[in-house]
């Protein structure tokens, strides 16, 4: 009997020495977004730590999270890198991800040779210490910024003098602390609206921001692509914008000398507010604040606020973006015991401010399944000619019949008529499979066999360096259920492939709760178990599944250089443009219209070659009249004359009068004139650029359909090659930004 015994101990010490050997890693945790605050429908940043076991292990890492359809959807370590595990030790990974979903599921995997040696889920709603949650996600729409590098800079106050509209969620604030926490791709801000650079702690950005450090070159890419940031210098300029500094490249300007502090009057007539302008610290009376702020020479952007002759607030373009200089600390005093600081920092940024007035226009939100313009274009774009919807009423219609004749008509025909209650093992199922096969056939008569898609494209120039920037919407209705390959080509203007361009492939998500929306659960609501994934550099998105006559709403974002632009020369007269446009282009640009400041000039179609006049445009007028069609209308008694703007249709499917309003929503009046956000994809708005020294000429290209191949904009691919789809509508929309000469000693143009 002890041998046995002996055996069997033998072989338990065995396996307990085995799983020892072979214990695997474990998850530690999942850090997505800024302080794990980041927006559904936009690429974030991820960081997703492990522990190593008693093994070295080499493999891949995979996040798998839900769409905006509720479809799982897989992100793979960058660049197909492989992860390496050291035993016994933490090891972190950054991936991008997008989550669709508000309140879901994320799987972290960890996957050798194949196999999955550690697995773990993360739900959005636990909010354990140390376990690893993502339970802060915000709405698609809520706006969302960020402060580096200083403990306060008035944005939290900022935040609570916003406007706040029905329905409209509240502003977040993040402040990092470290810049290691930063992106280090572009599309890591997608979601965030504004970010603060404070420079009162200088030694945060030398030790980390290099002159190519991929962090500072993220963060301007992500400027020039739309962002925007606040600089906020003060007295440790020499520190930040010297020559060589990181960030000097944000500078408006080169560096001149530093101007002692006095109590500028300037800023409380920027603010307008009535909180006067701290003039000492301290106990005694005569002890002035010990401040000291920066002056630039050869400044590039529009002064907005100066004391004399020394600039105060500087905005200036980069890119498709935007850089406000502040020639103050907004952390330190007397700037922080300012009581109109939140509002200084509110105007800067655009911030709707609450005020005590009342609109005298309607302001309830209409609900169109859809709060935001996005969701009114996702909308337009799912309008198929050649396919036709069944009226719901008539759906309602067919199923009481059903119900009636497999009900009570099947009853009475084999009481009355037959006579053998046992026929309805025969009856009752004909009348499944008669209903069954017109079903599909009308649904065939309906929807047809056709694999279609609806496209449009935006390109954005900037011929001051020749940098473009692309955003491409489409909508595919697949007539079967089928997996799809699909990224975006970029094309230049002659249809060839753009040259080194980066490309960005997604699905496009439905802000809001309404039906389909990102603020939905997504739990065990997919019939995909699956799902798809995304290319490793995220400029694809592989084995797309797309139910039998449904559709899926993706887009692109991308940007090249471009050589080939209209050409202009601009300047000011008496506050309206002068000058010439040429266009250069062999095919026209049609529905011209040049806006700069609040003004705006129509020239209709401007044939290939041709150069068109300022003063010779077709009509002149305000660019708000243009885009709320305002006109003069008497009172019934014929004694009063007012102004009176046509409503926006919140429910047109008018793919032309969408992009109008989304290109220039801020200028219309924003939500206040259409009664719709525009939140979710702010980039697209250039209100703030024409107010910039900058003319936006806007101009359609050719419509691309099944005999006219696509010339700029975007080809949608299929496993590398044209989708082959009837394209219902292929618009592709041109904004060249060109500069005005200003004649204003105190600004110029860059």
């Amino acid at each position: 009997m002890i041998a046995p015994a002996f055996v069997v101990l033998f072989v338990l010490l065995a396996d307990s020495a085995i799983a020892q050997k072979d214990e695997r890693p474990k998850i530690l945790d999942l850090r997505v977004g800024f302080d794990n605050r980041y927006k559904v429908g936009n690429w974030v940043p991820v960081k997703i730590t492990f522990l190593g076991g008693t093994r070295q292990l080499t493999g891949a890492v995979t996040l798998t999270v839900p769409d905006g359809d509720g479809i799982p959807s897989q992100v793979t370590t960058p660049g197909n890198r492989p992860l390496m595990i050291l035993p016994g030790q933490e090891t972190t990974v950054s991936l991008f991800a997008r989550f669709g979903r508000v309140d879901s599921t994320a799987t972290v995997r960890f996957i050798v040779d194949g196999k999955v040696v550690a697995e773990r889920e993360f739900e959005s709603h636990y909010e354990t210490a140390g376990s690893g949650y993502y339970r802060y996600g915000m709405n698609a729409t809520q706006p969302l910024y960020l402060v580096v590098g200083a403990a306060g800079v008035g944005l939290q106050k900022a935040a609570t003098l916003v406007k706040r509209e029905r329905e409209e969620p509240e502003p977040v604030v993040v402040r990092i602390d470290s810049l290691e926490n930063l992106p280090t791709r572009w599309y890591g801000y997608e979601g965030v609206d504004a970010i603060v650079l404070s420079t009162s702690r200088p030694e945060i950005y030398s030790k980390l921001m290099g002159a190519d450090d991929v962090r500072l070159a993220a963060l301007d890419e992500w400027i020039r692509m739309g962002g925007k940031l606040v600089l906020s210098v003060g007295a440790n300029a020499e520190d930040v914008l010297g020559a060589g500094m990181p960030l000097a490249r944000f500078a408006p300007g080169k560096l001149d000398k530093m101007e002692p502090w006095k109590p500028y009057r300037a800023w409380e007539a920027y603010t307008g507010g009535s909180a006067p302008f701290p003039k000492s610290t301290g106990k005694g009376k005569e002890e002035k604040v010990g401040m000291s702020v920066p002056r630039l020479k050869e400044i590039s952007g529009k002064i907005v606020a100066k004391e004399a002759d020394l600039p105060l607030i500087i905005r200036s373009q980069r890119g498709f973006g935007q850089i406000i200089f502040v020639a103050a600390d907004l952390d330190r005093e007397p700037m922080n015991k300012w009581a109109d600081r939140g509002r200084l920092v509110a105007k800067m940024l655009g911030m709707p401010i609450s005020t005590d007035e009342k609109s005298n226009t309607d302001t309830t939100m209409m609900h169109f399944g859809y709060q935001d313009i996005s969701g009114q274009l996702r909308s337009a774009l799912d309008r198929f000619t050649g396919v036709r919807l069944v009226p719901f009423g008539v759906v309602i219609v067919l199923v009481l019949i059903y119900i009636i004749l497999i009900g009570p008509v099947d009853y009475f025909f084999l009481k009355k008529f037959v006579g053998r209650m046992q026929w309805t093992w025969i009856t009752f199922p004909l009348i499944v499979l008669i209903f069954s096969v017109g079903a599909y056939y009308l649904a065939y008569y309906l929807k047809g066999d056709q694999l279609r898609v609806n496209q449009v494209d935006l390109v954005d120039v900037d011929t001051t360096t020749g940098f473009a920037r692309g955003t491409s919407w489409a909508n595919i209705f697949s007539p079967r259920m089928e997996a799809y390959n699909l990224t975006f080509q970029p094309n230049d203007p002659d249809g060839n492939p753009a040259e080194d361009a980066h490309n960005l492939t997604a699905w496009l998500g439905l802000p809001g709760s309404g039906l389909g929306g990102m603020n939905q659960p997504a739990r065990g609501g997919s019939v995909w178990q699956s799902g798809y994934g995304f290319s490793p550099d995220l400029d694809a998105m592989l084995g797309v599944p797309i139910q039998v006559w449904s559709t899926k709403s993706i887009m692109g974002r991308w940007h090249a250089e471009c050589k080939d632009f209209p050409r202009a020369k601009l300047s000011l007269d008496s506050e309206m443009l002068a000058g010439r446009i040429t266009n250069t282009f062999d095919f026209p640009l049609e529905k011209c219209i040049l806006a700069y400041d609040r003004w705006v000039y129509e020239f209709g179609t401007i044939d290939p070659g041709e150069t068109v006049r300022i003063k010779d445009a077709k009509t002149t007028q305000s660019l708000k009249t243009l885009l709320t069609g305002r006109r003069t209308v008497q009172s019934d008694d014929e004694k009063q004359v007012h102004q009176q703007a046509t409503p926006y249709d919140g429910s047109s499917t008018n793919i032309d009068d969408i992009l109008r309003e989304m290109m220039f929503f801020k200028a219309s009046g924003g939500k206040r004139y259409s009664h719709l956000t525009n939140n979710y994809q702010p980039f697209v708005d250039f209100s703030e650029i024409i107010n910039l020294n900058r003319a936006v000429l806007v101009g359609y290209g050719p419509e691309t359909n099944d005999k006219q191949p696509s010339r700029g904009g975007a080809v949608l691919l299929d496993d590398g090659q044209p989708l082959p789809a009837v394209q219902n509508q292929h618009k592709t929309v041109y904004r060249f930004v060109f500069e005005v000469n200003v004649d204003d000693k105190n600004t110029k143009s860059n």
